[in-house]
């Protein structure tokens, strides 16, 4: 992820029957089975129940493999990983392969997986995406000795692919009522600045999906992208990296500008939903531009697309990007939002 201007309460468990308490009241209407809908046009539905525990849990075992940087170990092990683990879960899991240089070396190989569920059921084809590399080097670290080292990505990579692998387990035991598409883009962090490559050299995973979408299955109708999505504990160090404004200063999502000019309306209706569902986070508030996986869906295949993303958290592309400073309520906000908007709220 790359920022065009300067690259600057516990989670909730077993929240079904409150929110849909919660959901009536907004709504202003006394029974939901009639698909009332409120002055957002959100239509209140009982959603399945986001595990953000569980989420965490496959953060922390992505950093377990190490940094996932193209070419080193830890980057061969979650391929793995995520192959074993989608296989049994998804209709169809589509390993997308190719090679390419970065602008820190290569060629290296690099792997794209789209897990398809619900494919042949009517209604818009949704595709979430997130990047499942990590960047090679900690180039925001406040320590200048420590920003060669490699980032560990819990938050930056891990907590998006944390969110779509919950989504996967839950949608092979309640298929989405249209068809959904996970992404795992490989290859989208490993940029530089005036490396002369398009977006210099960061989303080349996203890229090269768009410019070789898979024939076996159609083109989607919306794209959203998570990126950075794992909330912040405050570390001890993050007044040196991004001094708080404000007690919910370390995670809050507000728009990006290229989603707001490509897809206004579904960015309306994304944060009524997180709106609707409590989710205080998403912000009704635009944020600069950034470099991302959604991009190459709007410029090549004219698809809107949104990018959900918290602008440069404190530990961003440092070596404190650890499963500590994550923190479950964030991934159960997003989750749960996905949710939301796949199952027809």
């Amino acid at each position: 992820m790359r920022n065009n201007i300067a690259k600057s309460s516990p989670h909730r468990s077993g929240v079904r029957a409150v929110l849909m308490a919660v959901a009536v009241l907004i709504a202003g209407c006394t029974s939901c089975g009639g698909g009332a809908v409120n002055d957002n046009g959100v239509v209140p539905v009982e959603l399945p129940e986001f595990n953000a525990d569980r989420a965490f849990a496959d953060i922390e075992q992505q950093c377990d493999f190490g940094p996932r940087m193209p070419g080193s170990p830890g980057h061969q092990a979650q391929l793995a990983w995520m192959i074993s683990t989608l296989t049994p879960l998804a209709d169809d899991l589509i390993q997308q392969p190719f090679s390419d240089s970065t602008p820190f070396g290569g060629p290296y190989d690099f792997t794209n997986l789209i897990a398809v569920f619900s494919s042949q059921a009517p209604g818009v084809t949704t595709l979430i995406g997130a990047h499942w590399d990590t960047r090679p080097v900690a180039d925001q670290d406040p320590d200048p000795d420590l920003r060669d080292e490699p980032v560990p990505g819990a938050n930056d990579g891990g907590s998006g692919v944390a969110i779509l692998l919950e989504l996967a387990r839950i949608f092979s035991q309640e298929p989405p009522p249209s068809p959904v598409y996970l992404a795992f883009f490989d290859a989208e962090d490993s940029g530089k600045s005036g490396c002369g490559l398009p977006y210099i050299g960061f989303c080349m995973g996203s890229d090269y999906m768009a410019h070789n979408w898979p024939t076996e299955i159609e083109l989607p109708d919306r794209v959203i992208v998570l990126d950075l999505v794992g909330g912040q504990v405050q570390p001890e160090t993050a007044d040196a990296v991004r001094p708080a404004q404000s007690s919910n200063d370390y995670f809050n999502l507000r728009i990006e500008s290229y989603s707001q000019a490509a897809a206004p309306q579904l960015v309306d209706h994304i944060w009524d939903i997180a709106e609707f569902l409590g989710h205080s986070a998403f912000e009704r508030r635009t944020q600069g531009y950034i470099i991302d996986d959604h991009l190459p869906f709007i410029n090549t295949l004219g698809i809107p697309a949104v990018d959900i993303i918290d602008f440069a958290p404190p530990v961003w592309h440092t070596v404190s990007d650890t499963p500590e400073h994550c923190d479950p309520d964030a991934l159960h906000q997003v989750g749960e939002t996905m949710l939301g908007l796949v199952y027809g709220m």
